[in-house]
């Protein structure tokens, strides 16, 4: 199973904040970490539009009935 991205993310500015890294896994922890932030941000979304949409089925027949 894989860790949940929120947990992942967490994981990596623990390890930028208190690892000794060195410069080229400084750029690839940074570099993973902007990744799983958009990815994140990606899955929120979805799942924003998703539920709009749900909702909107739901209530087609009042959002039909809108004077506009």
């Amino acid at each position: 199973m894989t860790m949940p991205i929120d947990q992942q993310i967490a994981e990596l500015k623990a390890e930028l904040n208190n690892a000794y890294l060195t410069p080229r896994e400084r750029r690839d922890a940074q570099r993973e970490l902007e990744f799983l932030t958009e990815q994140d941000r990606s899955d929120a979304e979805t799942e924003y539009f998703a539920d709009v949409e749900g909702w909107a089925s739901v209530h087609a027949a009042e959002l039909a009935a809108l004077p506009f």
